[in-house]
């Protein structure tokens, strides 16, 4: 009997574990959706500072356009390339981590 209860013991004590290693990949994972949509929102509003118009303005209700020389669009593009690199970057750590998760459950 104290066999048995010893094997349900440490049955739970590795399904606890389990569990939180299986947490600790989807904190990783929600780290980088939240950076993803944080790139999806600064790619928008490069976007329209390129057509001229500032999100601050549009909340505020002044719609008009201003317009924007080719310097500073090279500036705003520029900033979107680095953003890009940076979201590459973390793209290639998330695929290795989604692949080594994905061969360690598989076994």
């Amino acid at each position: 009997m104290n066999y048995l209860i010893g094997f349900i013991f440490v049955v739970l004590v590795a399904i606890i574990l389990r569990q939180q290693y299986q947490f600790e990949k989807m904190r990783q994972s929600a780290r980088f959706m939240s950076y993803y949509a944080k790139f999806q929102a600064n790619t928008a509003e490069m976007l329209l500072r390129m057509q001229g118009y500032d999100i601050e303005r549009i909340i505020n209700g002044d719609n008009s356009q201003r317009i924007i020389s080719n310097m500073e669009k090279e500036v705003i593009l520029k900033e979107h390339d680095a953003n890009k690199k940076k979201l590459d970057e973390a793209d290639k750590i998330f695929e290795q981590v989604k692949t080594k998760y994905e061969s360690e459950v598989m076994q």
